[in-house]
């Protein structure tokens, strides 16, 4: 996750997808950030616009590298490292998502500012 001639962090994002009622969700543990689509496609589409808000948002406030160290990232002025696999497995909200048998775990390459 080093940053290049442009000044952005880039990186692989995970979250996961699964059905809920008669929705799909989208729920990225490493920023405990979800949304729903009516199918899959749209949870993806709608999750992908729920992280550039969540980015935006906290680029407005000025809070973003707090927010992203208050849940377990790893930040310096050259590299962000989200949280590992391992520690994430452990809340309930992914066991209960891999308890599902119609789960899908997503990676999403996704650029941010740097510092």
């Amino acid at each position: 996750m080093e940053t290049n001639a442009t000044e952005e962090y880039r990186f692989d994002l995970g979250f996961y997808v699964f059905p809920e009622a008669d929705y799909m969700v989208a729920f990225c543990p490493s920023l405990d950030i979800s949304t729903s689509g009516k199918d899959f496609n749209d949870a993806v589409k709608n999750f992908y616009e729920r992280f550039q808000l969540y980015i935006e948002t906290c680029m407005e406030m000025g809070t973003l590298w707090k927010d992203l160290m208050a849940h377990g990232w790893k930040v310096t002025e050259t590299r962000i490292t989200p949280p590992s696999d391992v520690n994430l497995l452990r809340t309930k909200e992914v066991n209960r998502i891999l308890r599902s048998p119609k789960y899908e775990k997503m990676s999403a390459s996704v650029r941010i500012p740097a510092m």
